[in-house]
């Protein structure tokens, strides 16, 4: 089964099916995919003790989406190599990615695109680990006063 999507504005979709469709924003279609997650046994639900994939991939968009130039090549920079590599291969293929590989240094990014790892499709439990280390990283320099965040609502981190 496929649907068709289409953009609505900048974060706002229009999913149609036939006699179905429906306007979704991004938040709410991350929380579609982690419900369709959860009931396929991806992605356990919080009362497991396990991180939920929709609070990653709020802080995912809200830092890729709200993050200035400057913090975020100083967040690159800060995360090693491997977590990078696991990183691109989270976003392979999105827009996050090629915002992220335009703050990654020219070494980096040969580095990243020449690991065998790169190339392999990564799995959810993989994927999960590498948000879950790369928003510690993200959070450590918050604290330290290294990185700005600004909110969508305008509160800054």
């Amino acid at each position: 089964m496929s649907f068709t999507v289409a953009a609505n504005g900048e974060y706002h979709y229009r999913i149609e099916k036939d006699f179905f469709a429906v306007n979704i924003d991004l938040v709410d279609a991350m929380m579609l995919l982690s419900k369709l997650d959860e009931q396929l046994g991806l992605n356990p639900p919080l009362s497991q003790g396990e991180p939920n994939f929709l609070m990653i991939y709020r802080k995912l968009i809200t830092v890729l989406v709200h993050m200035d130039s400057r913090s975020l090549q100083a967040l690159m920079h800060a995360a090693s190599r491997d977590l990078l590599v696991d990183l691109m291969r989270v976003v392979k293929g999105t827009k996050s990615e090629h915002k992220l590989m335009a703050a990654i240094t020219k070494r980096n990014k040969q580095a990243i695109q020449g690991d065998v790892l790169y190339n392999q499709v990564i799995r959810p439990p993989e994927a999960l680990k590498a948000l879950s280390d790369f928003f510690l990283l993200v959070e450590k320099q918050i604290d330290s006063g290294v990185i700005t965040l600004v909110d969508p609502n305008g509160e800054y981190y």
